[in-house]
């Protein structure tokens, strides 16, 4: 049963708060209405964001270990590929190369202008009809503001940014001014719209315009396994963020060029270098080959000497390609020794395929390491990573070069003992032929080694012409079809949930800061008391003096309360009922609801006396304009008065007698605790069916308290839209510890067309054709 009751209450509630904003219909289609408004308006000026993104793929060369161990990257073990890709996106996203595109598209400048109707001042996005091009290089240190209008195609006015006119100037002209020498160019296809308009010129900082473009760009990767990149950013300015792509790749790709570039070109320029020196090397040996052959007279071989030199030709090829090899060693540790760059020549052509390896991988993680110092500070992890590797490979370098040099060293002295022995067996041949063949044999060495370097040359030549770029254009920068800012849907639907929920924060705001009872329900729900009735709001000021003829409501409401008191009298046994009527504080209108119920049952001939013992501020008297000089407060001090002393008996109603007040008295609580009050009730019951008691608030004093032993109900008086919902706590409290026997609840002053929540709707006087107008009667305290 109380899961039921909860249940109830509950229901009841939430249809309560139904009933109230339904109520408020109107409240809420002004606020739909003012949102859906405001929501047309801020998609119709509000400047929209675009989405403009672009794709690369970028090549990824594994090499070295991590080629060895590429299989693995399957299993998550090894993730070189996606490191290096992180590495590219970190260097895309570097201030350097956002630099740079600023700077070649003139990024820092931006230009605004003011809206036809709002006159807000917006960014020009599209079609934009001038371009200003600074010429100083403090452009890229400060920020300046000024304004430009366009007054033909020849010519323009120049003002300060407070809109102060400066100058006038020639299209074109190169300009001096407190802000840097500039020049204004227009393109005809967009100016004719904004003639004579105010065009607001910005410059910002070269490191303010970086680190905007900076923050607005995002790249990143969809899928893990791949490595394309996707470039994105959101911009009012579509073509000018277009370009901003397409020119953050093309230089990128630079970048790259650049960086595989320097190793072919220290190549070529330690290539070149060589190349001159042996030439002057060879030009001194055929010199002294000339000089020996005329000192000496030679011309040819001796015949006796042809078997042996033919015998020693192919050990003598082999001493010349191990003399090469032993110069290219000395070449490359002279070179690391001298420390002439950070890259080695790499196409030299070691017969030792492990040292040719180490070069090219000491070069690989070189370009590695300067391309991530650009875009890092010296303490990155991946920096010193490969600071770290790249030492380690110039040791083992090192050792493996002098571990050749040692056994080319040896190779050469063991084909030098073969020689000797030839020479041994050239016994018979002159000194100066042997000499001759020492001469001619330098002199191919040197000859081979610049033909061979001069390959090289041609080599490194066709490299570098041909170097390819690091990321390949998938996508290029495109549009989204729709603005990613301001939403349609998304505004629309913000603007429906603000025209519903506004209108119920105002309301629950209203009802927090409101603390006047306004519902009925939510009245007998926080006081569980029986319910007598409601009387309903009148605009007149008044009291009823004639209830016979009268049909108002509120006249019905009092009927109505006659049939209610039988219903709530039904188990009193007395044949004389006392009613007692009461309220909080002053001015929820128990007077008036005393006096009218009064009337009301001496109506239906039934013997009613109305005592005014609200001895502090009586009103009963002023309600029926009744004149008696002696009341209550005399007879309970007067033993010689009696009851038929200070009645009254109404004109017109002969069953309604009035006892007024009297006096006031300086202690009326002492007063009604007189044994003369309860002789009064004594007899006024064996005289009268009904006697109604109009008695002070119980909030402000104990009288009433002392009164309600002699009552047999107590009507107690809620007025709407008067009483506080704070001080209900009071009669609450007064129902539970049963001070008052058989209490019940009578609302007044209820308006039917302004209370949402009211049990009838209906009013009273159904079938009673027009009413019978009739001054207020409610009455003021």
């Amino acid at each position: 049963m109380e899961h039921e009751d909860l249940d109830n209450q509950e229901h009841s509630i939430i249809k309560d708060l139904l009933e109230k904003y339904v109520y408020h219909w109107k409240l809420f289609l002004v606020f739909f209405l003012l949102s859906f408004l405001f929501a047309f308006f801020y998609l119709r000026y509000t400047q929209k964001t675009y989405n403009i993104s672009a794709s690369i793929l970028i090549r990824v060369e594994n090499d070295g270990i991590f080629s060895e161990l590429s299989a693995l990257e399957d299993l998550s073990i090894f993730k070189n590929k996606n490191q290096e890709v992180e590495n590219e996106i970190e260097i895309l996203k570097s201030r350097p190369l956002i630099e740079n595109v600023v700077k070649a598209l003139n990024l820092n400048v931006t230009y605004f202008t003011k809206t036809k109707y709002t006159k807000r001042i917006v960014e020009v996005t599209e079609g934009i009809p001038l371009e200003v091009t600074f010429f100083d290089e403090s452009k890229y240190e400060k920020s300046e503001n000024f304004i430009v209008r366009v007054n033909s195609e020849k010519e323009f006015d120049l003002l300060n940014k407070e809109g102060t006119f400066l100058s006038s100037h020639i299209i074109g002209d190169t300009l001096t001014t407190d802000f840097g020498s500039f020049r204004l160019t227009v393109r005809k296809e967009f100016l004719q719209e904004y003639l004579g308009k105010p065009i607001y010129v910005k410059l910002s900082s070269l490191a303010t315009a970086v680190e905007s473009y900076k923050s607005k760009l995002n790249i990143g990767i969809n899928d893990p396994k791949s490595t394309v990149v996707i470039l994105s950013i959101e911009t009012k300015a579509r073509e000018r963020a277009k370009l901003f792509l397409k020119s953050l790749i093309d230089e990128y790709n630079k970048n790259i060029v650049d960086d595989k570039n320097e190793i072919i070109q220290n190549t070529s320029n330690f290539i070149t270098e060589r190349l001159d020196i042996i030439n002057k090397e060879l030009v001194e040996l055929e010199g002294n080959l000339q000089s020996f052959k005329i000192n000496n007279n030679l011309t040819n071989l001796k015949t006796e000497a042809s078997l042996i030199l033919e015998n020693a030709s192919a050990n003598e090829q082999t001493m010349i390609n191990n003399a090469v090899q032993q110069e290219l060693v000395e070449l490359v540790l002279d070179f690391l020794k001298n420390k002439k760059g950070d890259l080695l020549p790499a196409t030299l052509g070691f017969d030792d395929s492990t040292v040719a390896d180490l070069i090219v991988n000491y070069n690989d993680i070189a370009v590695e390491r300067n391309r991530i110092t650009k875009s890092s500070g010296g303490k990155n992890p991946v920096l010193l990573a490969l600071n770290e590797k790249l030492v380690v490979q110039e040791n083992s370098l090192i050792q493996s070069l002098n571990n050749l040099q040692i056994t080319l060293r040896s190779q050469y002295d063991g084909l030098k003992a073969i020689d000797a022995g030839f020479n041994s067996e050239k016994v018979g041949i002159p000194n100066k032929e042997r000499k001759l063949r020492e001469i001619e044999r330098q002199q191919q060495i040197k000859e081979t080694l610049f033909l061979y370097l001069l390959q090289k040359s041609e080599e490194a030549s066709i490299s570098l012409a041909a170097s390819a770029t690091n990321a390949k254009l998938v996508e290029r920068p495109f549009t989204s079809h729709t603005p990613v800012s301001p939403k349609k849907n998304k505004t629309y639907i913000s603007a429906f949930l603000a025209g519903l929920l506004l209108p119920i924060v105002l309301l629950l705001i209203k009802d927090t800061l409101d603390t006047k009872v306004h519902d009925l329900k939510n009245l007998r729900r926080v006081l569980p008391l029986p319910f007598l009735g409601d009387i309903p709001s009148s605009k007149e000021v008044g009291k009823i003096q004639d209830l016979g003829e009268d049909r108002s409501d509120v006249a019905e409401s009092f009927r109505l309360l006659d049939i209610n008191l039988n219903f709530l009298l039904t188990n009193i046994e007395n044949e004389s009922k006392t009613i007692l009527v009461t309220s909080t504080r002053k001015g929820e209108g128990k007077s008036f609801v005393a006096s009218n119920l009064a009337i009301t049952l001496a109506r239906s001939e039934k013997k009613v006396a109305l005592l005014e013992m609200d001895l502090r501020s009586p009103m009963i008297r002023s309600h029926l304009r009744i004149k008696a000089k002696t009341g209550l407060t005399d007879y309970i001090r007067d033993v010689d008065l009696k009851i038929s002393d200070i009645t009254t008996t109404m004109k017109g109603l002969d069953n309604l007698d009035v006892i007024t007040s009297g006096s006031t008295p300086p202690n009326p609580a002492e007063l009604l605790k007189s044994n003369r009050v309860k002789n009064l009730f004594v007899k006024l019951k064996e005289e009268y069916a009904y006697i109604i008691i109009d008695t002070p608030p119980v909030s402000l004093v104990a009288d009433t308290l002392l009164l309600s032993a002699y009552a047999d109900l107590c009507a107690y008086v809620i007025r709407f839209n008067y009483s506080d919902k704070r001080m209900l706590d009071i009669p609450k409290t007064l129902h539970q510890e049963k001070r008052f026997n058989n209490m019940a609840l009578l609302v007044n002053d209820v308006d039917y067309k302004k209370t949402y929540g009211y049990g009838y709707g209906y009013g009273y006087g159904y079938g009673y054709g027009t009413k019978k107008k009739k001054k207020s009667l409610f009455s003021k305290n």
